[in-house]
């Protein structure tokens, strides 16, 4: 058996931790706006995978309230368990290879997860399927940077070329996003729905950080893997310092289905 792929960000590192933050204050609009059109409320019971800092989860603990519970697991639970909720248990566990808590659940969810384990995102997609009680939901995000190497000017398309080709080495998809709604379509749960959200990138706004960061955290790695050079990567990254450059980098996939009531 071939040994799993380690994790391509250092969960563990300050940088990491920055990213994670900011990527929360991007996307969790989106994701409450999702969370809130399938309904959850008070008395649920609610898995989220891949929890991260736990914005995700700390928001659904108060809007299921007391009468409800969440379960949040990540390889890293350091800062899941900074969360003061009294209805939500934490657990650390690598789904690539650990199972999934039996409880049947009114909501299974994950965001951005999927792409960094693409070869095992089936096999989690269909655990968490199963975890999910008849009449409840399973909502899933994901990204796609298809559109990046596309945009101009040529350091910024040559670097996510470079950037998406090295992922793909190292066992991450981020055009996940885009087989998505068909994964889920395979999955038993009626007739999924899905949508795409599209960020604008701004040099110097909240989105441009969020990528200087991420430049920053892989650099060392995708130079070394001869995938890019640094000039093209540098001038890539200052773009990101320019209030007038103006992009789009990410799409996020959003896909929910509702499990048939037996």
């Amino acid at each position: 058996m071939e040994p799993m792929r380690p994790y391509i960000l250092d969960d563990a590192a300050t940088l990491e931790y920055q990213r994670l933050d900011l990527m929360s204050k991007i996307l969790d609009p989106w994701t409450r706006g999702y969370l809130a059109g399938v309904g959850v409320g008070q008395g649920w019971r609610c898995l989220e995978l891949g929890g991260g800092n736990g914005s995700i989860a700390e928001w659904l603990c108060s809007a299921v309230g007391p009468s409800g519970s969440v379960t949040a697991v990540d390889i890293n639970t350091v800062l899941l368990e900074l969360i003061p909720a009294q209805n939500l248990t934490v657990r650390q566990l690598d789904v690539r290879t650990g199972e999934l808590p039996a409880d049947p659940y009114d909501l299974v969810t994950c965001r951005a997860l999927l792409h960094q384990i693409a070869e095992h995102a089936p096999a989690v997609l269909a655990r968490m399927a199963a975890a999910v009680k008849p009449g409840g939901w399973l909502l899933v995000q994901e990204p796609d940077f298809h559109l990046a190497p596309t945009t101009e000017p040529s350091a910024w398309a040559t670097t996510w070329k470079a950037l998406i080709e090295w992922g793909h080495d190292n066992g991450v998809d981020w055009r996940i996003g885009r087989a998505l709604p068909s994964m889920v379509s395979k999955l038993g749960l009626g007739r999924p729905q899905a949508k795409t959200d599209v960020q604008n990138i701004r040099g110097r706004d909240r989105g441009a950080l969020y990528f200087k960061l991420f430049f920053a955290e892989v650099r060392d790695r995708v130079l070394e893997s001869g995938r890019l050079d640094a000039a093209t990567l540098d001038a890539a990254s200052g773009l990101l310092d320019d209030p007038d450059y103006w992009t789009q980098c990410w799409m996020m996939t959003a896909v929910w289905g509702r499990k048939p009531v037996a």
